[in-house]
């Protein structure tokens, strides 16, 4: 059984989808270190001259993810956060192919108030895998309660789900001590996502932007 294991970011790019639908089981790292100026909290959009990040205002502190509180008395240009995102979001994809099938549904989404950062990414994580039919069972690391690191931690989270594959992104080959995973008879194989090109709003391409890019201007994840 492949297990694959990823942080709850903003608004993830493809290659986070990648790995999910590749996956028997995902585990979201909810308890993972916030990592500030990551994506955990920030991702970017396709606008005319390029892209843009949206960052979502929060409480940077040196503690789990799932703890990080949302700052919502900061306002972007006048307007609440959630309000300028939906608007930077409606401007440059009201003219995509399939904004219109999607529009409602992240209007929902935006016009909820949320006090801590894993809410608001979950929601856009679960919509994103529902639009893109995503089916993989989805697992949270806090559910387990291990205080093991690095490693182990992920040795551990895969054990405890019964994987026997663990699906490590490409930068795993630079930190992850593999005999660790060896001694549990785990396989180790890294994502090799490749990224897909695809027509966007405006001239040229942008890669690594938020799959909902991919999603209003193409409806599906592109091959």
């Amino acid at each position: 059984m492949i297990v694959g294991i990823h942080q709850p970011n903003y608004l993830p790019y493809l290659g986070f989808f990648d790995k999910l639908k590749k996956s028997d089981v995902f585990i979201i790292y909810d308890d993972a270190q916030f990592s500030k100026g990551d994506f955990q909290q920030r991702n970017r959009i396709r606008i005319y001259h390029g892209w843009k990040w949206l960052t979502v205002p929060v409480e940077k502190k040196h503690i789990p993810i799932n703890q990080i509180k949302i700052r919502n008395e900061v306002g972007i240009e006048g307007t609440t956060w959630q309000e300028a995102h939906l608007k930077e979001i409606h401007e440059n994809y009201k003219k995509a192919p399939y904004y219109p099938n999607f529009e409602k549904d992240i209007r929902r989404i935006y016009e909820q108030e949320y006090d801590t950062l894993i809410d608001i990414n979950i929601k856009l994580i679960e919509f994103l895998m529902k639009s893109f039919e995503i089916d993989t069972e989805i697992v949270y690391s806090s559910e387990f309660g291990f205080t093991s690191k690095s490693t182990e931690r992920l040795v551990d989270l895969v054990s405890a789900v019964g994987g026997d594959v663990y699906l490590s992104g490409p930068m795993g080959k630079d930190y992850l001590n593999l005999q660790l995973f060896e001694k549990k008879n785990i396989e180790v194989v890294f994502q090799d996502f490749k990224h897909p090109t695809y027509q966007q709003q405006y001239d040229g391409f942008e890669p690594y932007m938020s799959a909902i890019d991919a999603m209003f201007n193409t409806g599906r994840i592109p091959e």
